[in-house]
């Protein structure tokens, strides 16, 4: 089984992709670009993901790939700071985003009504923002949905968004 997660990592970006790759390894993690096993890297966002997927439970394969992206999290601020990057987010705007990916469903359902108010909430399990959830259809012209949810609390704050999405998703 796979599991992974979509994370922001500027400050191993900074310190370097070949030793963040290095680091994986360490943690027994599996690195890849957000545009999937060929798509390659773009920006400082990653789809980290355990790297065993037979001889373990579902359980522990999960667990390791939670504790691997804490440790890389934790790990990637001692490098922002470092590096004087500051507090790195994808936007820290409350202007409202040109969505590049115009026929997505984030682009029908992130109205400017829901964005602005959206747009401040932070959530509190990891400090997730909407500007995060949606930035791969801000970046990108050709996604589908276009969001990612950063932790739970994503579900539950910024519903208005997530929830028609989802139902549309899936015809529900």
């Amino acid at each position: 089984m796979r599991a992974s997660v979509h994370i922001d990592l500027p400050g191993w970006t900074k310190h370097g992709v070949d030793k963040l790759k290095a680091r994986c390894e360490e943690l027994h993690l599996q690195p890849r670009g957000t545009r999937g096993e060929s798509g390659g890297q773009t920006g400082h966002t990653y789809d980290i993901s355990n790297k065993h997927r037979l001889g373990y439970s579902e359980v522990q394969l999960v667990q390791k790939m939670i504790d691997g992206v804490n440790t890389l999290w934790k790990e990637d601020k001692e490098f922002q700071s470092k590096y004087n990057m500051g507090s790195m987010s994808t936007s820290s705007s409350k202007e409202f985003p040109n969505i590049q990916s115009k026929h997505s469903l984030v682009a029908k359902h992130v109205t400017k009504e829901r964005w602005d108010k959206l747009c401040g909430i932070t959530t509190k399990t990891s400090g997730f923002t909407l500007a995060k959830a949606i930035a791969c259809a801000v970046q990108f012209d050709n996604q589908h949905c276009g969001i990612y949810a950063g932790d739970w609390d994503s579900y539950k704050d910024f519903a208005p968004v997530f929830d028609p999405i989802i139902q549309e998703y899936h015809g529900i």
